[in-house]
């Protein structure tokens, strides 16, 4: 799944409101931009179910973990394709194609 539209033929790279030549690319790669935000806000929910774990219902700790889990979840699965070259610096091609991570690494190839 991608968020936006985007059409990849062998020559270029189409997006809904620019195209990009396949040739002038220098790199490109799949990354997982929301991973290091979701580690840490899984960290930090499950602290704090843990050090107010007496204070809580064990409804509430449950929930406080599950919102830790779907974060980590949801930073795991989605992926940014980002195309680098010297003729796109300061494009805003890095931030249009975004979707889940295991569909663009499979585009990227």
């Amino acid at each position: 799944m991608i968020y936006g539209q985007v059409h990849i033929d062998e020559q270029a790279v189409s997006t809904h409101r620019d195209s990009y030549m396949l040739d002038q690319l220098s790199v490109v790669s799949t990354r997982r931009p929301l991973l290091p935000a979701a580690m840490i806000s899984t960290l930090g929910t499950s602290s704090v179910a843990y050090n107010f774990q007496d204070l809580l219902y064990p409804d509430e700790i449950r929930f406080i973990i599950g919102v830790g889990i779907a974060a980590l979840l949801g930073g795991f699965f989605i992926g940014q394709l980002k195309l680098l070259s010297r003729d796109l610096r300061g494009s805003e091609l890095t931030s249009v194609i975004l979707g889940t991570y295991g569909h663009l690494n499979r585009i990227r190839r």
